[in-house]
């Protein structure tokens, strides 16, 4: 079988795993389920078949591992999927990395640095209320454990007292391949990308407020609507995006009506604006604008405002020098990849408290992720792997 050939067969192995019997498509392997359970078993048994010694930690991330000198370079990307999970995000940085050591093991023997591969137990928020739950117990920055995910780790003989214990000092470089998740890629024909960084993210929760009226028998010149004057606000939000232009954008997902009757004018409207940005001051003066504009809105039609921060985290730059080792790489591979900033989150951005961290997307078809359409060439899955083996044998041989 060719390596191509096991990547993709691999890959159609753990997309089964936890495949959804309702209808919807998709697969869902949620932390500490039994289709995350399986899953992990699986890549287990492959990385054991390539001559990697396994371990779990704590929390449950699983490590296959070349022994060698100094610090260890890692590559990998989480086991964790979204309800309705396509069949590249995260298992391709499993796969993928556990292709490129087998073949670095076959043609090169045993490396001069230990290498490993690792497959995050935790990323998507998907379960439970949290995110990058893998890579925070990586970095040591888990503080307590919800009570809800104790019962569920001790489900599994994982032992909440001892999450401190999965903490890593001893990792020099991270490095994923990944698929892009947005039309970036295949738009401009870029076969291949390293990431110069991942956006800063602020959920911004606005409360609008005004008075519930009767629908029928209060003038439209009377009214204090809640809702139209937050529809002002979230096409507020995207001119401001839009005006900024790319890499700024903004989002609002999530919006909730009081007292939500046909036949009552809104008196409170809740909305949520994501707002991301690969440069802290870019994303805060795309703030700052919202901020402005919104409470421009509220005065002018006589209405209630309150904006409320309801998560922050700052931009990560990828490695400078990770970024020119992947860049040497492509063209060592025979290819020219551009730059670009990632828009989603990655477990990579809380690595890099740590350790140096870099990057490479694929293009995804359509821009299609999160969904079961998610797709990439193989043909491009075939390169980024190639140009994933070669940055690790420049790091580790």
């Amino acid at each position: 079988m060719t390596g191509n050939a096991l990547l993709e067969r691999r890959l159609d192995e753990l997309y089964a795993i936890g495949a959804e019997p309702d209808g919807g498509g998709g697969a869902y392997r949620p932390l500490y389920g039994s289709a995350w359970a399986a899953a992990g078993e699986r890549v287990e048994r492959w990385m054991k078949d390539a001559g990697l010694e396994t371990r779990r930690d704590a929390v449950g991330n699983l490590w296959g591992r070349i022994e060698g000198t100094g610090k260890s370079i890692v590559t990998g990307s989480h086991i964790d999927t979204v309800r309705h999970g396509g069949r590249l995000d995260g298992a391709l940085g499993i796969v993928a990395g556990l292709s490129a050591v087998e073949a670095l093991l076959k043609a090169n023997g045993k490396p001069k640095r230990p290498l490993e591969v690792v497959a995050i137990c935790e990323e998507e928020g998907s379960r439970f209320k949290t995110s990058f739950w893998g890579s925070h117990a990586i970095t040591g920055t888990i503080d307590t454990v919800d009570p809800e995910i104790a019962a569920a780790m001790r489900e599994l003989g994982l032992d909440p007292a001892k999450v401190a214990s999965a903490a890593r000092d001893d990792i020099d470089t991270f490095v994923e391949l990944h698929i892009e998740q947005g039309a970036v890629l295949e738009s401009s024909g870029t076969p291949l990308a390293i990431v110069s960084a991942i956006v800063g993210t602020a959920h911004l929760e606005v409360t609008v407020t005004g008075r519930s009226d009767h629908a029928g028998t209060t003038p439209m010149d009377l009214r204090l609507d809640a809702l139209a004057g937050a529809a002002a606000m979230v096409q507020a939000v995207e001119s401001i995006a839009k005006s900024l232009g790319r890499p700024a954008v903004a989002t609002v997902g999530k919006l909730e009506v009081e007292p939500d009757q046909i036949n009552v004018v809104p008196g409170k409207v809740v909305f949520i604006a994501d707002l991301r940005h690969p440069d802290l001051a870019g994303r805060r003066a795309l703030e700052e604008r919202v901020r402005s504009l919104c409470g421009t809105i509220a005065s002018e039609r006589g209405l209630g405002l309150d904006i409320r921060m309801l998560q922050e985290r700052p931009p990560v730059p990828m490695h400078s020098d990770v970024r020119a080792l992947l860049a040497r790489a492509a063209t060592d591979c025979g290819v020219q990849a551009a730059e670009l900033v990632s828009g989603a989150g990655h477990d990579a951005q809380i690595l890099a408290a740590r350790m140096k961290v870099g990057m490479l997307f694929v293009p995804s078809i359509g821009g299609r992720s999160h969904c079961p359409d998610e797709a990439t060439n193989p043909r491009d899955l075939e390169l980024g792997t190639r140009v994933l083996a070669k940055a690790l044998e420049l790091m580790a041989y």
